[in-house]
Order: C-alpha cells, then sequence, then structure tokens
C-alpha cells in the first residue's frame, strides 16, 4: 500500500475512533455537516462520506453565504457543485451578517456564530436531523483556550472545545490543521479559501498568525 492510500485510511481509521470514543453518531442517526467550502469543512464533508456506511448514519450539508466579501457567492456555488456530484441534500441561506451585527450590538463573529446555528435548528425541525458536525480541528482547540485565557476564565473556560456539546459534534478536534491539509492533498480535493482568514483584524486570527506561531517556536526550541 503506497504513502497517499496509508495516510488517508490512517486518519479516515483515526476519526471513526473518535467519532466512537465520544459516541457522537448513533446508527440510524440523520447528521447535518456545516459546510463552508474551505479546507476544514471539505475534509469533514469527505472523511463523513467515507464513513457513513461504516456507522451506519445519512447526512446533508448546510451552507451559510455571510454576504461579508465578493467571493462568498464563488464559495456557495462551490458547495452546490460538491454536494450535486456527491449526492448530498443541502440546505443553503443567505444573510447579511454585517446588517445582523449592526443590528443586534454583536461584531460581525458573534452574529455569524449566531446565525449559523439559527439556521441549523431550523433543518433539524425541518429534517429530523439530531446532530450538527463542524468542523473545528486542534489549532480551534488551542486558539479558543488561548482565547479564553488572555480574557481570564476560569478552569471551565480553560478545558477548550468538547468534542460533543448538546447536539453539536466536532470529529476533527483529533486532527491537526496540517493532516487536515494533508488529506485533501492526498486525495486531490479542491477548497475554497476565505481571505479574511489572513487578516489580523479579527481577535482569532491575531492568535493564529501571530501567538501561535511563537509558542510552537518555544515548545520545539525546548523539546
Amino acid at each position: 500500500m503506497g504513502k497517499k492510500e496509508n495516510d488517508v485510511s490512517r486518519m479516515t481509521k483515526q476519526v471513526a475512533a473518535y467519532i466512537r470514543k465520544f459516541h457522537m453518531i448513533n446508527p440510524g442517526e440523520k447528521v447535518l455537516i456545516g459546510l463552508s467550502g474551505g479546507a476544514d469543512s471539505v475534509c469533514l464533508f469527505f472523511l463523513l462520506l467515507s464513513l457513513r456506511e461504516e456507522l451506519e448514519f445519512t447526512f446533508e450539508a448546510v451552507h451559510v453565504n455571510h454576504c461579508m466579501r465578493d467571493s462568498a457567492g464563488r464559495d456557495e456555488e462551490f458547495v452546490k457543485l460538491l454536494c450535486r456530484e456527491h449526492d448530498i441534500l443541502l440546505h443553503s441561506f443567505k444573510v447579511d451578517v454585517q446588517a445582523v451585527a449592526r443590528r443586534d450590538g454583536l461584531s460581525p463573529e458573534e452574529a455569524g456564530r449566531n446565525i449559523r446555528y439559527e439556521c441549523f435548528a431550523q433543518v433539524m425541525e425541518r429534517t429530523g436531523a439530531t446532530k450538527v458536525a463542524v468542523a473545528h480541528h486542534q489549532v480551534d482547540q488551542a486558539e479558543t483556550m488561548l482565547f479564553h485565557l488572555i480574557r481570564g476564565s476560569g478552569v471551565d473556560g480553560m478545558a477548550g472545545i468538547k468534542p460533543v456539546r448538546d447536539y453539536v459534534i466536532r470529529p476533527l478536534l483529533c486532527l491537526g490543521r496540517s493532516e487536515i491539509e494533508t488529506y485533501l492533498a492526498e486525495q486531490g480535493r479542491g477548497y475554497m479559501t476565505d481571505e479574511t482568514n489572513a487578516s489580523t483584524q479579527y481577535s482569532r486570527n491575531k492568535l493564529r498568525h501571530e501567538v501561535i506561531p511563537v509558542l510552537e517556536e518555544v515548545c520545539a526550541g525546548a523539546t
């Protein structure tokens, strides 16, 4: 077996074991996946696609166009084509997140998150789905813990992102960002890139691009 097959097979087995460990999906359940079109959600899409028979579940996708950048329409079209190609039902929403943020006195990040979960709740009620799979991974976990630490969180906040919280499951928390990129590259899977992820205007991006790389260097030097 070649290296590509080994890496893809290893990660697929790793995610399957993680799903089983935390009882994320029961046989017969319908799962919704948050599908933005970015690398993380596309990786989750293909992993769930490869595991649905083994773990005996079905899934549908939910995409929310936040209308915050010119390329958002491109991402929406990518997601539509991806779901059509693999015969996955897609529930698509378009919401002006900036307008909602101004109306509710929230940051665009907070407003976007609220809107996404409102959309998930609507689709769950309509379809009978019982779980929502989102694509948080190990770097998101590190960012969340640092964010809580900086804001003076207590012990509970330092626990970070949970693999399962209510109906939300996070099957990729066992993978790092580099593993996700490897999985996609070795299978030749394309994805969309959100150019705002490179901007340090947002707090999480500052942590991702300016703080975490320094901490990684420090940790590497300490070994």
